[in-house]
């Protein structure tokens, strides 16, 4: 284009700090004509955004201390229950409390509720708001802990909904079946992950939604291939063992001594509540989880990486999803097998190493008839040489593979020593490789293959350099080529 564009100026301002007036005198410079109007509009919409984020820290900061006044009681009963009948105690819209509602988003405390608050990396449950007519009178959408710990719930009204009714509290159980048996999953891991790597692998974080799970650990250097898949067969046998998972609630001392392992970041009261599989994975644990670790059904790695110094970071999938990765791999090793000719999966893995070893077997042949080609160019193009301004000089189009082809043509040239200087072009797939080089003797007398492939790049819609005595360049106009060699014997003509 001919216009740099108001918001890569504003880019430039802002994620990098560059001065506006500079970025505009170097676009001028280059012949560019600057958009101001649009660097103004995008100033202007980041002057909103800040006037914006004021505006929601503030609200924030009212609903922050409209939430730290409200005392009433709510009791999670989401252990034993997927749904509640309860009273409505509080509605709160925006930044003030109300009685009643009829439309929009609200948060609503009950005075005991079956939806999961999201904690210690579980994700929130989310369902329906019942009346007692039958009808849904608001979607949950996310739960959260108040500041004085109420389970406070972001709903959706859809119709009348009163403080002091009572309501039938509904959670999308599917959902919550498959968040529990990823959370279960990580507490087997946390084990396994001690068990192969020692235990210094600990907790530092953790993620548990319905599709999938992030495990987050403590771990310098790389984990190998080999104890990914230990951990994972780790899991998978307390899966297939039928372990029942038992939970107990007691103090904290208690808990201690039973080996209940604390998580990371989580702050404990005098009543905490245990996780038991089996007597092999214990954990201080307030998340909801499977009866027996056979509901898990399968547990499936999907990656492994760094996510900082020392810390580590796992996914993985259970249950219907692993299911699904599994299809979608075997799915690709028969595309694979259709695509190799292997009747069976069972010879893929043979089949692909014996096309491997025929692809090396064909890629020397090509090399080695390349190299023949390019000799055989070789001695029809070295025939040619000009004199020009009492140097001589070779200038050709060659076909071969890649620029290092065009470096040998070179290397062959210096060990005949048949001319001064060589310029030799080449294109393959609509880009151009030029190569222009000079004996000791031109060097001596001041000529440089650098500054001949400067002048001559250019006919090539590219640019380049180089040593003194070899240079090479790229371009993306062959058409120009003969313009290219052309202007070599002028260079040298002007000498």
């Amino acid at each position: 284009g001919t216009t740099l564009s108001g918001k890569d100026i504003f880019k430039l301002y802002d994620t990098y700090g560059f001065p506006v007036e500079l970025t505009e005198e170097v676009a001028e410079d280059e012949g560019l004509k600057v958009d101001h109007a649009g660097f103004e509009k995008e100033m202007e919409a980041q002057r909103e955004r800040a006037r914006s984020a004021r505006s929601t820290e503030k609200s924030m900061g009212v609903q922050s201390a409209l939430l730290t006044d409200i005392k009433v009681e709510s009791k999670f009963v989401g252990y034993d229950h997927i749904e509640s009948n309860s009273e409505l105690l509080v509605i709160v819209k925006g930044e003030e409390l109300v009685s009643e509602l009829t439309e929009g988003e609200a948060q609503l405390i009950f005075a005991e509720t079956p939806f999961y608050a999201e904690m210690g990396g579980q994700v929130a449950d989310t369902g329906w708001i019942i009346d007692a007519s039958g009808d849904i009178v608001a979607n949950v959408v996310d739960v959260q802990k108040a500041p004085n710990g109420q389970f406070m719930h972001t709903v959706e009204v859809l119709s009348t909904i009163k403080e002091g009714q009572v309501y039938h509290l509904l959670i999308d159980a599917p959902r919550r079946n498959r968040i529990i048996k990823n959370h279960t999953a990580t507490h087997l891991l946390h084990k396994a992950l001690k068990e192969v790597l020692g235990e210094h692998a600990n907790q530092a974080g953790s993620l548990v939604a319905p599709g999938h799970l992030r495990f987050d650990f403590t771990h310098f250097g790389q984990i190998t291939t080999d104890e990914l898949i230990k951990m994972e067969k780790i899991v998978n046998e307390k899966i297939w063992e039928a372990i029942p998972v038992e939970t107990i609630e007691t103090d904290i001392d208690t808990a201690k001594n039973m080996g209940a392992m604390a998580l990371f970041g989580e702050k404990y009261g005098r009543e905490v509540r245990v996780v038991n599989v089996g007597n092999w994975s214990i954990e201080l644990c307030g998340g909801t989880h499977v009866a027996n670790t056979e509901n898990i059904g399968i547990f499936k790695i999907v990656s492994e990486s760094g996510i900082g110094a020392g810390v580590r970071r796992i996914e993985a999938v259970t249950s219907k999803e692993a299911y699904e990765l599994l299809e979608e791999e075997e799915q690709q090793l028969k595309d694979v097998a259709a695509i190799v000719k292997s009747p069976q999966l069972k010879e893929v893995v043979s089949k692909t190493e014996q096309l491997q070893q025929q692809l090396k077997e064909l890629q020397k042949e090509n090399e080695q008839l390349a190299s023949k080609l390019a000799n055989q160019q070789a001695g029809d193009i070295f025939k040619n040489s000009e004199t020009i301004n009492g140097k001589t000089i070779i200038t050709a189009q060659v076909k071969v593979k890649d620029m290092n082809q065009l470096r040998q043509l070179a290397d062959q040239w210096k060990q005949k020593a048949i001319s001064d200087i060589l310029v030799l072009a080449n294109e393959q797939d609509g880009k151009v490789s030029l190569l222009a080089a000079m004996t000791k003797e031109m060097n001596e007398a001041g000529l440089k293959a650098g500054d001949l492939i400067k002048a001559i790049a250019p006919k090539v819609g590219g640019g380049g350099g180089g040593r003194p005595d070899m240079a090479q360049a790229g371009g993306k106009n062959p058409a120009g080529i003969p313009d290219a060699l052309s202007e070599a014997k002028a260079w040298l003509a002007n000498q």
